[in-house]
């Protein structure tokens, strides 16, 4: 009987340990990088690579994957936008959206620090805009 009472104070003991453990790691707040990538949806030009946001710093960053990759072209720009992926095209991009900057480079790995007092749960898509002409590259449902 004290074999049997031994071993189930030890599985008892795991498993409280496993709950904590658990409980402690969900209840930490995200850190930079964490954020769940994402695929981009090609709408005129292919756009390789993930994308996510995360925070950094108390900041909002948009966060291109390392591996990114599209074609160049004129004033592209990021913006946020309030329509879907599905509904978005190159005439409507701009409206219901915020700027959030130039497209850094057609590759590579690069962020993009959301403008204060922005929240980004009010708008559901990312999008890369080539503004002049308006040609939509493509975007990423957040």
């Amino acid at each position: 009987m004290t074999k049997h009472l031994h071993t189930s104070l030890k599985i008892q003991s795991v498993f409280l340990l496993a709950v904590l453990t658990m409980f402690t790691i969900l209840s930490m707040p995200l850190a930079a990088g964490t954020g769940v990538d994402r695929p981009w949806v090609e709408k005129k030009y292919n756009i390789k690579g993930q994308w996510n946001i995360v925070q950094q710093d108390g900041q909002t960053v948009i966060r291109f994957s390392d591996d990114f990759k599209t074609k160049n072209g004129p004033d592209l720009k990021i913006f946020l936008s309030k329509q879907n992926i599905a509904q978005v095209n190159g005439r409507n991009a701009t409206q219901d959206s915020v700027l959030v900057g130039l497209l850094k480079s057609p590759k590579g790995g690069q962020d993009y620090v959301l403008p204060a007092g922005i929240d980004v749960n009010e708008f559901q898509t990312v999008l890369i805009h080539c503004e002049k002409y308006s040609v939509l590259w493509g975007g990423g449902t957040i």
